[in-house]
């Protein structure tokens, strides 16, 4: 038996490469990463119109004879995959062995100088003999040693600043031990001719445009892109901008290491209390390490994986060492918002959204598209701007969570091919999202929370300065006064007592800062309209135990079914008798739910009356016993007989949202006992609620700061790795308590491992 040998058409393989490497812009892209994988502190790109002619080069490393034979001409093989460091240290952004082929889809033709330690190589393709039908072992490049130096190469461009290019950044210093520094010439230019596309100003913006954020600013002092046309300067040929072009308002910057310790540093640049610095943080009653923070020292939280994603229990960092610098950039300032919050002047800053905007991702130095990509649908692929929606909250707003738009974020992720759970995508076009992408999107999402909660805190502080310091109910009643006056003056004309009188009048900027504060409040209970609609559409209890209804509505079902059939055919009055009284009991436990549902908004219960909190508890309590004893849950509760003035479905709504938590809470584990208990009393003028339970207690995420779970949409309830709670009903009972004029206290869960603690006071409305 003989052995026969597989071969490839030529034109198979170039199809293999056409797959890769589809597009014009990814062409570029392709052979610029190349430049940065060879140590290159610089790349040129020059397009020479009159010949139609494409100049790429770099001052990198160059390629030896043995480099272009084993590696640049052996198709799918790369060096990268295993040394996939540099000389220098860079980690190679190319692995495939493909990108060659980017080459052809620029150009027929193509002819390249390289230049290393060894010597200088011409090489020379024509990419048209891939398409004769031949085989891949018969297509052949020319290659040649020689002496060509790269300002002879580019000689006859008609643009004198490549020469000037050349000239100047192509030698490298190079330390010799015994000489000293010198400087070598070393790097690759290919001259690529019979160009496949018309290179008019739509394709060379366009590629500008995807080069300028190709690397992050962060990398422009060790590699460079610079791209010509033939009247460009070398000034103007410069397409990265520099770091410090950025203006901001918060700097957030986060590393994470592969052990799971995160650090995370924010820096405030948002507010300028200028020559006031003192007077404003002593009035508005920050604390005292605040001045630092507002001087520019960062605020620095050292943190774990766990903690950051708000996991209940500690999970390993898989995806590996990872950071990020992000920033949050207004585009304008009302007026009045810059007095109240002493925003500095941001007149005159640059809109960088449709070149810079956005939230982008590099793998080892270089752009990995299309995310933060203006032009496309992964534009946010955060989800920020749907995550506002939920939760339009103004910056000031005292129980909602703010915020932040899409459009005012930007910055960069960093990840490494070292990144093995996030691997591209085989067109070069985003990354495979695996559960580490996932993990990786929640964790920016957790680190810009806070952010924005630095952010909120500090302006709820000077709103309330601002409060304090412009008083608006002297002028409110001022102007009732003479409001009424005017209105008896008119009735007294009308009946002939008075002949004519002056209308009364009142400073304009009384009236003004009036006005302002009244408008102020619309916009908050419109904020608040516009969170409470979310919540009608949520149903916190019933999403909570849609599962459960679910299973009790097949299960009556079924019974119904059987006894039925029971009866019908085979007048079997035991059976049907039997499945009867289960379904009666299933129909039971749904009346359960109903008292604890749809029994808490009925119409006597949204009025305002006094109710005995005793009457009250009880009667709620028994409904609740009969959905929790099966489940091994009892619930104690204790009441004085206290006379309350409320709402009655509000207490209750308080309650059905502390009881509804602790049953998740019980589902984390096993529990020998499963208790709830309740008390209530009278303290001073205020109605006092003790609430506690024996679960799982609040993750780590909230044991040092456990107010946050009163923010809207904060819920760490999950079913494997989905968020499955609707964060909503800590929220609900913050607002009711509010609106009680009371408080929350929540400082027992700092101190202990076990349970949740809650005590409410609420003074009768």
């Amino acid at each position: 038996m003989s052995k026969i040998n597989f071969n490839v058409d030529a034109y198979t393989a170039k199809l293999i490469g056409r797959e890769n490497v589809s597009k014009l812009d990814g062409a570029i892209l392709e052979l610029v990463k190349n430049t940065y994988d060879a140590d290159a502190s610089l790349c040129f790109i020059y397009y020479e119109k009159d010949t139609d002619t494409l100049y790429l080069g770099d001052n990198g490393s160059g390629m030896t004879k043995e480099i272009i034979l084993k590696h640049w001409m052996t198709i799918g093989h790369s060096s990268k995959v295993i040394n996939y460091k540099s000389k220098s240290g860079r980690i190679q952004t190319g692995a495939k062995g493909i990108g060659r082929f980017a080459l052809d889809r620029i150009a027929d033709c193509c002819d390249m100088l390289t230049i290393s330690e060894s010597g200088g190589l011409h090489w020379v393709v024509d990419w048209s003999t891939f398409d004769s039908g031949k085989k891949i072992t018969d297509v052949t490049a020319e290659m040649n040693v020689v002496s060509t130096t790269f300002n002879e190469f580019v000689s006859s461009v008609k643009n004198d600043n490549i020469l000037k290019l050349v000239k100047e950044f192509f030698p490298k210093p190079k330390q010799d031990k015994i000489k000293g520094e010198k400087r070598i010439e070393s790097g690759t230019i290919f001259r690529l001719t019979k160009l496949r596309d018309i290179w008019d100003d739509n394709i060379i913006n366009s590629i500008k445009n995807n080069l300028q954020t190709l690397i992050p600013p962060e990398l422009k002092e060790i590699f460079n892109i610079y791209f010509f046309e033939q009247d460009t300067t070398i000034k103007s040929a410069d397409l990265l901008v520099e770091n410090d072009v950025f203006s901001y308002d918060y700097k957030i910057i986060f590393d994470v290491s592969l052990d799971g310790n995160v650090k995370v540093e924010l820096h405030r640049d948002e507010f300028d209390f200028g020559q006031r610095f003192d007077e404003i943080l002593s009035g508005a009653d920050f604390y005292s390490e605040e001045k630092e923070y507002f001087k520019g020292t960062p605020i620095i939280v050292n943190s774990t994986f766990s903690e950051i994603l708000a996991t209940k229990e500690e999970i390993d960092n898989t995806i590996g060492d990872f950071s990020g610098t992000l920033y949050y950039a207004k585009l304008n300032t009302p007026r009045k918002e810059q007095e109240k919050y002493f925003y500095k002047d941001i007149t005159g800053r640059h809109d960088l959204r449709d070149s810079f905007g956005g939230i982008r991702i590099y793998r080892d130095g270089f752009r990995v598209r299309p995310y933060g990509d203006p032009k496309s649908s992964s534009s946010d692929w955060l989800m920020l701007a749907a995550r506002k929606n939920k939760s339009p909250a103004a910056i000031s707003h005292k129980t909602g969570a703010w915020r932040v738009n899409a459009d005012q974020m930007l910055g960069s992720v960093y990840i490494s091919r070292t990144n093995l759970y996030l691997p591209d995508q085989a067109n070069r076009e985003g990354i495979v999202e695996t559960k580490e992408f996932a993990i990786l999107r929640d964790f920016i999402l957790n680190v810009i929370k806070l952010f924005e909660r630095d952010r909120q805190k500090v302006c709820r502080i000077l709103n309330d300065y601002y409060d304090m310091t412009h008083p608006t109910s002297e002028f409110e009643e001022e102007l009732l006064k003479k409001a009424e006056e005017d209105k008896k003056n008119q009735e007294q004309v009308k009946t002939g007592k008075k002949e004519s009188y002056t209308p009364a009048s009142m400073e304009v900027s009384k009236v003004s800062e009036l006005l302002g504060k009244k408008q102020a409040t619309i916009e908050e209970l419109e904020t608040e309209l516009q969170l409470l609609r979310v919540l009608a559409t949520t149903g916190i209890i019933t999403n909570t135990y849609v599962h459960e209804i679910k299973g009790l509505t097949h299960r009556l079902n079924l019974k119904i079914i059987l006894a039925k059939e029971a009866l019908e055919f085979d007048r079997d009055l035991d059976t049907a008798l039997a499945e009867i009284n289960i379904a009666n009991n299933l129909r039971e436990t749904f009346s359960s739910w109903f008292k604890v549902t749809i029994d808490s908004v009925k119409r006597d219960k949204r009025k305002m009356q006094k109710i005995n909190t005793k009457y009250l508890m009880d009667k709620l309590v028994a409904s609740w016993r009969e959905i929790l004893t099966p489940k091994g849950i009892t619930i104690y509760s204790h009441s004085d007989d206290i006379d309350f003035k409320c709402f009655p479905y509000e207490i209750e709504s308080i309650f059905n949202n502390l009881i509804t938590n602790s049953v998740t809470s019980f589902e984390q584990k096993t529990f020998d006992e499963k208790k709830i208990n309740i008390n209530l009393k009278l303290m001073n003028e205020f109605l006092e609620i003790s609430y506690n339970d024996n679960g799982v207690g609040l993750s780590n995420k909230y044991k040092n700061d456990p107010y946050i779970i009163l923010e809207p949409f904060e819920s760490d309830k999950a079913i494997g790795d989905e968020i499955v709670g609707t964060g909503m009903g800590m929220w609900i009972i913050n607002r009711i308590v509010n609106d009680y004029n009371g408080m929350v206290n929540l400082e027992e869960n700092v101190g202990k491992d076990i349970g949740f603690h809650i005590k409410i006071l609420l003074n009768s409305r």
